[in-house]
């Protein structure tokens, strides 16, 4: 490499360090448990209670009673959810503004509505919510891999 060649490379690869920034912090993941309590925050109040996290699910799920006491919306638009009781494979639920915390941690998103009153938990937490945020160990909240394992507090 002639010597002006190597000075105009040399000049460059000192602009590139001279303005290169460290990088950033990796954000630090809070880890959480199968079951977490949760705030689910509305135009009306915030309604505290516990929540399924579930990996699995594209979207977090609120039941019906507790989005309207919360005063969550407005409807936004209609999803297709996967159903296994449903005879078609699918179904649609409605899907609402709101709001939601999980330990110490407020996300704004778009949650589906669903009649959850026959269901453990009023509220299922998706990839939506967690993703980028948190960790899941079933082990912080479970003797072991069933629901019903939960552990005393």
């Amino acid at each position: 490499m002639a010597a002006n060649e190597k000075s105009i490379v040399d000049h460059i690869l000192n602009a590139v360090k001279e303005k290169s920034t460290p990088p950033e912090k990796a954000v630090e993941k809070k880890i959480i448990g199968l079951v977490e309590k949760v705030k689910i925050i509305g135009s009306k109040r915030s309604i505290e209670t516990e929540a399924l996290i579930d990996s699995g699910a594209t979207r977090t799920s609120v039941d019906l009673r507790i989005a309207a006491r919360a005063g969550l919306g407005p409807v936004v638009s209609v999803a297709k959810v996967k159903s296994k009781t449903d005879p078609q494979g699918y179904t649609r639920r409605a899907v609402v503004k709101g709001e939601i915390e999980l330990r110490g941690i407020r996300r704004k998103g778009r949650f589906t509505l669903s009649d959850r009153s026959s269901m453990a938990y009023p509220v299922l937490v998706g990839r939506d919510v967690i993703h980028s945020n948190f960790v899941l160990d079933i082990s912080k909240s479970h003797e072991s891999h069933r629901l019903s394992d939960k552990k005393k507090p």
